[in-house]
């Protein structure tokens, strides 16, 4: 571990390599560290802000009480990457006329204010200036990026500042705690589009270290070929202890219902053939609902009893029935309110460790080899996320991250952080079919022009979007995929296959497969349940029986496991 002088901490903050100072004094620069300013001061004793006076020299200046203890916030934001991490200490003025600032560590992935205490020991009052740098902040830089990261609270939460307060500490005075809670809250504010900037711009470079790495490494491997010893260096230590992985999270309708939406067909049918009574595709899900549990799946089958002098009459009925079904989910997501202080750090806390800490969620010896991947990762992650429903709940969750968690990157396409592969009911662009012309019963529908309508990728083809391609892409980037809330049906079969062979690719691919089952808790039922999803997800894949073996142990199937935000209306 070194400590950084100021030379060090100047070529990190302008190469964006790790620290990050919002709200910052240049001549706070020191020799050794960061001078921090009084942003934020109350006594600890009664919750009020310290008498004030102008002196002689026109300077307004805060009276500390001789014996008084005053909770002080910095008014520079701080940011530091999983490399690096501080320490605070008092200034040697301070020392000097009696006043003893404490001692902390700041923990490596903090984001915030940094908070402190002034303790006046001395007999007398004590004059300091207003805007004047209460301690001096230490940077270390680790030996090795930690994989940690920071403690979370009973609510799932990162203790920073902010949450500290939350807490209520019995010997800091409410008001100077909801003060506090205010001040550090309109700081974030205030510097919430430069700090994502400044997050982006870390973790870009971030990014093209290790590609420079990469890149530096194929000499040494030619040299290694023609007898040479390989030298491991400290690029290639660097390498192996940081590693880019990209996660994507394919997200079905059991995220919606999980939260408490009604989104099951059997909800929404109750809607649709009472608001549509007379409707054509209304009359068929009344005769017998069981075999529209599937309702894509039906829908090809539907055709079969569909004469080609009535296909006009079954389309006008399927559009009815899509503009019912954005109707129905249009009046579910009304149920969802985030705004809420309590839903909303229940949310927050719920996404925050399905996304970092999900391979912690099965109970099995193998996944050791998935922690493995995480941990090695030393927080250099990327997530993406293609959404097979067409509400925006996971959009709302994710939204409650804010910027509260500097760890976290997530990737977009067309700047967009979550991909409807199906469209969405705020676009209006759903898309509601089969996977390929085989599931449309009668053959009289599989023309052209009935495939636009009715087969999934005619009809993304039909608005003009990139949507498939794009979630091709995401897919084939990826090192580890996470499947939650989806059946595995047949409907989606061309993504089981794209994955399969995504699978097939490289053997340092993962695949993790959520799944729930009701009514049992025993570990003989979860076995059965595991092997039941392995199979279903080989058929509808269309593997070949002799290579699933291999492909068994790139597979992780976790049963009935807690993850993502649930009951949240």
């Amino acid at each position: 571990m070194a400590v950084l002088s100021d030379v060090d901490l100047k070529r990190i903050l302008d190469d964006n390599d790790g620290i990050v100072i919002l709200r910052r004094r240049e001549k706070s620069i020191t020799g050794v560290g960061y001078d921090l300013t009084i942003g934020f001061i109350r006594d600890a004793a009664t919750g009020k802000i310290p008498e004030t006076f102008t002196d002689e020299d026109n300077v307004s200046r805060y009276t500390l009480l001789a014996g008084h203890r005053y909770l002080v916030i910095s008014k520079e934001f701080i940011y530091l990457s999983p490399q690096y991490m501080a320490t605070l200490h008092s200034r040697g003025s301070y020392a000097l006329k009696g006043i003893i600032v404490t001692s902390t560590t700041i923990d490596p992935n903090y984001a915030g204010c940094i908070a402190g205490s002034l303790f006046n020991c001395s007999p007398e009052d004590i004059h300091i200036k207003k805007d004047n740098q209460f301690a001096t902040m230490v940077f270390h830089q680790l030996s090795t990026p930690t994989n940690l990261f920071l403690p979370l609270n009973e609510r799932g939460n990162p203790m920073d500042t902010l949450e500290t307060f939350h807490g209520r500490f019995s010997n800091i005075h409410s008001d100077a705690c909801d003060a506090a809670d205010t001040y550090h809250g309109q700081v974030r504010k205030a510097v919430e589009h430069e700090h994502s900037a400044a997050q982006k711009r870390i973790y870009q470079k971030a990014k093209e270290s290790i590609r420079a790495i990469e890149e530096s490494q194929s000499p040494a491997k030619e040299n290694s070929l023609k007898g040479a010893p390989a030298q491991k260096d400290s690029r290639e230590t660097a390498k192996e202890n940081r590693k880019l992985v990209k996660i994507t999270f394919l997200i079905g309708n059991g995220f919606d219902l999980n939260v408490g939406l009604k989104t099951s067909y059997s909800d929404f049918y109750a809607y649709y053939t009472k608001e549509y009574p007379d409707d054509f595709l209304a009359k068929k899900i009344e005769q017998d609902k069981d075999d529209w549990a599937d309702l894509e799946w039906a829908l090809g089958q539907s055709t079969k009893q569909t004469t080609p002098q009535r296909k006009n009459e079954f389309f006008d009925s399927e559009e009815n029935l899509e503009n019912a079904l954005v109707e129905y989910l249009e009046s579910e997501m009304k149920k969802l309110c985030l705004e809420s202080s309590k839903t909303r750090l229940k949310a927050e806390g719920a996404v925050y460790s399905a996304l970092t800490k999900f391979y912690k969620k099965s109970e099995v010896e193998d996944i050791e080899e998935l922690k493995n991947i995480m941990e090695n990762a030393n927080n250099l992650t990327e997530y993406s996320f293609i959404n097979f429903n067409f509400t925006n709940t996971l959009e709302q969750c994710l939204n409650t991250l804010g910027n509260r968690f500097p760890s976290l990157h997530f990737s977009s396409f067309k700047n967009e952080t979550v991909l409807h592969i199906h469209g969405s009911i705020c676009d209006k662009s759903v898309v509601v079919g089969v996977n390929d012309e085989s599931q449309i019963a009668n053959e009289d529908f599989r023309d052209n022009e009935s495939k636009t309508l009715l087969i999934k990728s005619y009809i993304n083809d039909s608005y003009k979007n990139t949507r498939v391609n794009d979630a091709r892409t995401i897919i084939d980037s990826s090192d580890i995929i996470c499947i939650f809330g989806m059946s595995l049906g047949i409907t989606d079969r061309m993504w089981w296959q794209h994955i399969a062979k995504w699978l097939q690719q490289d053997c340092s691919h993962k695949l993790v497969i959520f799944t729930k089952k009701e009514k049992s808790k025993v570990s003989k039922g979860i076995g059965r349940e595991e092997k039941r999803i392995r199979k279903k997800f080989f058929e509808n894949g269309e593997i070949p029986l002799e290579i699933r073996p291999k492909l068994e142990e790139q597979i992780y199937v976790i049963v009935n496991a807690v993850i993502f935000p649930a009951d949240l209306v």
